[in-house]
C-alpha cells in the first residue's frame, strides 16, 4: 500500500516569516513551497501536495479570508487521493480560524492546523517540527472523524479547546478545560480520546459584525450605546467570576436584546463555565433571564466565532440557544 497524501494549505505567519530590513521586523514572506521544502523528511511519510491560500501574519487575518479557507479546504477534501490537511497558520488567530472550520468545514478527514512561534530565518526555528509532527497527525488512520485538530509541540488539542497562553514560548497552546486529545512523540501520534461537542453548521456566509465586550471593575455601557447605535449582529460578554457584570453592563446588556441584537453571555477567565447563584441585577442568572446566551464552557474569542456562524444558520433565538447550549454546554 501506497504513503498517504496530505495537502499542506499555507495561510502565512510566523512559521512563514522572514526579516525585511526595509520595515524593521519579520513579515510573512515564505510561501508553504517554502516551508515543505524545508522538511525533506516529509516524503517518508506522505505525498506533499502545496496550496497557498493566503500569506499573511496572523494578526492580519480578517474574517473573509478565514471563511474563505472552508471553501478551500472543501475543495481539497473533496478529492479521494487526500488522505488529510495540514494548515500553517500564525498562532495569534489559529484558535480562531481552528474553530470557524471545525463548525464550518465538515468533513471526517482530518484536518490539522500547525504554526510556530519562532520565524523562519531563525537558527532554531520551530515550525520544521511542527509541520512534520502536524503532517504524522492528517495522515494517521486514526485522526479521522476527530474535528480539527491544533498541533505544535507535541501536544495535539481539539480546535474548541484550543487556546494561545504564551506568545513566546514553544508549547504556546493549552485547552481551555477539554486537555490534549492526544500526543505525537519519538512512537508516533496516540490519541487519548475523541472531541466532545462539536457542531457543524451548513452556512453560505458568516454574520462577522459580532463584538466581544469585556466587563472591568466600574466600567460603563459606552460599548454598548455603541453597538446598538451601530446596530451590529451580535455582542459577546465576557463577565467576571461566574459571569457577572455591574449594573450598567447589565443595562447595557438588556438595551442591546430590547433592539433585537443577540446577546451571548460568558466569562473572562481562562477555564470553566458561568453559573448562576447570585440575585443582584447583573447577576449571571438575572442575564440569562433577560434573554441572554449562555456560552458555557466556550471562550469568549470561541463564543464569537460560534456567534458569527450561528446567526449565518439563524436568527431565531431559540435556535441559537440550542446551538450554544450543543457546543457550550454548561447553563
Amino acid at each position: 500500500m501506497g504513503k498517504p497524501t496530505v495537502c499542506v494549505v499555507g495561510t502565512g505567519g510566523t512559521i512563514a516569516s522572514r526579516y525585511d530590513a526595509a520595515l524593521g521586523g519579520h513579515v510573512s514572506t515564505a510561501t508553504a513551497q517554502d516551508l515543505v521544502a524545508a522538511v525533506p523528511d516529509l516524503a517518508d511519510i506522505a505525498d506533499i501536495r502545496v496550496i497557498e491560500h493566503s500569506n499573511i501574519n496572523s494578526a492580519l487575518m480578517d474574517t473573509a479570508t478565514a471563511f474563505g479557507l472552508r471553501d478551500t479546504l472543501r475543495k481539497v477534501l473533496q478529492d479521494d487521493a487526500v488522505a488529510g490537511v495540514v494548515v500553517t497558520h500564525g498562532t495569534a488567530t489559529l484558535e480562531e480560524t481552528a474553530y470557524l472550520m471545525d463548525l464550518t468545514v465538515g468533513s471526517d478527514k482530518p484536518v490539522v492546523f500547525t504554526g510556530a512561534q519562532r520565524n523562519a530565518d531563525e537558527k532554531d526555528p520551530d515550525g520544521p517540527r511542527n509541520l512534520f509532527c502536524a503532517a504524522l497527525i492528517a495522515a494517521h488512520p486514526e485522526a479521522a472523524g476527530r474535528g480539527v485538530l491544533v498541533a505544535l509541540g507535541s501536544a495535539i488539542l481539539a480546535a474548541r479547546d484550543a487556546t494561545k497562553i504564551n506568545p513566546e514560548i514553544l508549547t504556546c497552546f493549552g485547552a481551555r478545560d477539554g486537555g490534549p486529545v492526544g500526543s505525537v512523540t519519538k512512537s508516533g501520534v496516540t490519541f487519548f480520546a475523541m472531541p466532545q461537542r462539536r457542531v457543524h453548521l451548513e452556512i453560505a456566509a458568516l454574520k462577522p459584525d459580532v463584538h466581544i465586550i469585556r466587563m472591568a471593575q466600574g466600567a460603563n455601557d459606552l460599548l454598548f450605546r455603541a453597538c446598538i447605535e451601530a446596530k451590529v449582529d451580535g455582542i459577546v460578554v465576557e463577565g467576571t467570576g461566574g459571569g457577572n457584570v455591574n449594573r450598567p453592563f447589565y443595562d447595557g446588556v438588556c438595551a442591546a436584546i430590547d433592539a433585537g441584537i443577540p446577546v451571548v453571555a460568558g466569562l473572562r477567565l481562562p477555564s470553566g463555565a458561568p453559573h448562576l447563584g447570585k440575585g443582584y441585577p447583573g447577576s449571571y442568572q438575572s442575564l440569562i433571564a433577560r434573554g441572554a446566551i449562555s456560552s458555557g464552557y466556550l471562550s469568549g474569542l470561541k463564543a464569537r466565532i460560534l456567534l458569527m456562524a450561528a446567526l449565518g444558520h439563524t436568527s431565531d433565538i431559540h435556535q441559537l440557544r440550542d446551538i450554544f447550549a450543543r457546543a457550550g454546554g454548561g447553563v
